[in-house]
């Protein structure tokens, strides 16, 4: 188990509804299992499972670029590079940029600078290895 799995499994439980942070969408946390993390997103809430490999490349990737734009390429599957959205599509085949950071922001493990757009960067409390 790494360091941000440690910290989602610390800050979130299932059931728990956060929300978006452009728009106060909710979504759910949908099931923590040893292999993935399950969101249930939308007002349908569409199961989205993602791996705690993907989430835990989420730092390096971060601490890579500095402070990151959340979206990238928003509703279509193109991939921005350098973003949350475009470093998420690799692994997951939606948009998922703005509920990820919803979720690390609760955790502890990023901060959120929610002007337009809306920006993610490491938490400075949140130690990496």
């Amino acid at each position: 188990m790494g360091p941000v799995e440690t910290a989602i499994r610390k800050a979130v439980k299932k059931g728990d509804r956060l929300f978006t942070p452009s728009k106060p969408e909710p979504f759910w946390v949908g099931e923590i299992s040893v292999e993935r993390i399950v969101l249930e997103l939308g007002t349908k809430r569409t199961k989205t499972p993602i791996e705690w490999g993907c989430i835990e490349g989420i730092l390096p990737f971060i601490k890579k670029h500095g402070r990151i734009r959340i979206n990238g390429s928003y509703r279509s599957q193109r991939i921005v590079e350098g973003t949350l959205d475009g470093y998420l599509k690799k692994y997951v085949n939606r948009v998922t940029a703005g509920w990820i950071a919803a979720l690390l922001e609760k955790a502890g493990v990023v901060v959120i600078d929610r002007s337009r757009p809306a920006y993610v960067r490491a938490n400075d409390a949140f130690i990496l290895d």
